[in-house]
């Protein structure tokens, strides 16, 4: 004679579910969504807004929104979402700036002077280099491989070197905004003597001072002449005229120059 079991009752709040968390109050076997149950539904962030059919034009943005009184008028919930979507996108922003941070770091890295002399030191072969001793071949290919990856690095460098020499430029013209006036002048003596932006730039400055203090000197001698014909006799405490100076370079020829145009 078979004993017959009864399955304890799994009856909860009006909905018949079994052990195995399914629900039979509608008479089919659905197994009961338990994170939702338990946890409610996950946050939301700007991956799901993207999924998300708003009922507006997403291909352009809009514009003359006035943000705050819509914000204002939001339910609170609404609200609630919004400052979700806004720390999500912060936080997204946030990785992405760090992750540029880390790929800079390491391209300056690969693309510095120190791997370049490591790698062109792995490139030297001694002379008496012996292919048939494994230590030898290991050597031969080594020197290959580091021959092959310099090559591969090459135009990288020329690029790197390119972006900060422009880079350079960039913050000298910010430092000295009159350089657009001196553009022609400056732009001329780096095609015909092949300088640099920076010694263009005090040489034309360097001889705009020069000209400055030739020109106050010109004026002054007329002065004293002009007074000597009146009967008149004017002293000055120091000759206008001074030796000629040499320089060692255009911005130690600006520099004074531009001292002297100031007295």
């Amino acid at each position: 004679m078979s004993k017959e079991t009864t399955a304890p009752d799994a009856t909860v709040s009006g909905s018949q579910t079994v052990a195995d968390g399914r629900d039979l109050s509608s008479g089919v076997n659905t197994p009961v969504n338990k994170t939702n149950a338990s946890e409610g539904q996950p946050s939301l962030s700007l991956d799901h807004l993207l999924d998300t059919h708003l009922g507006v034009d997403t291909s352009e943005n809009h514009r003359g929104l006035d943000y705050q009184s819509i914000i204002q008028g939001l339910p609170e919930d609404a609200r609630k979402l919004v400052s979700n979507l806004r720390n999500d996108y912060r936080k997204k922003t946030t990785e992405i700036s760090q992750r540029r941070k880390e790929l800079e770091e390491r391209e300056k890295t690969l693309l510095s002077a120190h791997t370049e002399e490591h790698l062109r030191k792995a490139m030297e072969l001694p002379e008496d280099l012996d292919l048939y001793d494994p230590a030898g071949l290991k050597k031969f290919i080594e020197a290959k491989a580091a021959e092959q990856v310099n090559s591969l690095l090459e135009p990288a460098r020329k690029q790197m070197a390119k972006d900060q020499r422009i880079e350079q430029v960039r913050k000298f013209q910010a430092e000295h905004p009159d350089l657009d006036a001196y553009k022609d002048d400056i732009a001329k003596l780096i095609k015909d003597k092949n300088m640099t932006i920076e010694d263009a730039y005090y040489l034309v400055k360097g001889k705009e001072y020069k000209s400055a203090v030739e020109q106050k000197n010109r004026e002054l001698e007329e002065y004293r002449k002009a007074t000597r014909d009146a009967g008149l006799k004017v002293v000055v405490g120091h000759s206008t005229q001074p030796a000629k100076r040499k320089f060692s370079s255009a911005y130690e020829a600006y520099r004074w120059h531009r001292e002297q145009g100031k007295k």
